[in-house]
């Protein structure tokens, strides 16, 4: 081998050794923990749909919310929109992965209706809870010929932290 490429070899393993001793281990293994505050998120829209809960040591509590869902009875050619509200049943004191998603899955009676109720709260860039409500046909107690209905429903609404309930008005 001639002296210059072994003085080109030598250069290119030195600066080679250099560069990975001196890349900073963040950079090629960077941790993806999302930051969630203690506090009170939701938001409530227009159409009557809501979510809320409170954060406190990275858990979940108090979660409630409503969303819209569509509901289609057996002896019907259309369909119905109707509210579906939950949180009593609500898992408690989940704690949010590292990665800031937590996916809550419950079976809750709602304005009259049971059904499995299912809540992916993200934080991160854009806090967004997905809610998705399946009401199944009740058949308990149905005899033949009644009508049955099933219903379900799926939402995406973005949350905030800070978001406070307004306290329901006084009698008089």
């Amino acid at each position: 081998m001639a002296p210059m490429s072994r003085f080109l070899l030598r250069a290119t393993l030195a600066a080679a050794l250099a560069l990975v001793l001196l890349t900073p281990a963040s950079s090629t293994a960077r941790s993806h923990t999302a930051v969630v505050p203690d506090g009170s998120y939701g938001v409530a829209t227009a159409s009557g749909e809501y979510i809320y809960f409170t954060v406190r040591n990275r858990r979940v509590r108090k979660l409630e919310f409503q969303t819209e869902i569509t509901c289609q009875a057996s002896d019907s050619p259309t369909s119905e929109q109707r509210f579906f509200a939950a949180g009593a049943q609500a898992p408690q004191g989940r704690v949010i992965p590292a990665n800031g998603q937590l996916t809550l899955r419950w079976w809750e009676n709602g304005n009259g209706r049971y059904g499995h109720s299912s809540v992916e709260l993200r934080f991160g860039a854009r806090d967004v809870a997905n809610i998705a409500v399946i009401v199944p046909e009740d058949t308990t107690g149905a005899a033949p010929g009644d009508s049955l209905e099933s219903c379900s429903g799926v939402s995406s609404l973005r949350f905030r932290r800070g978001y406070e309930v307004t306290p329901p008005p006084t009698s008089p």
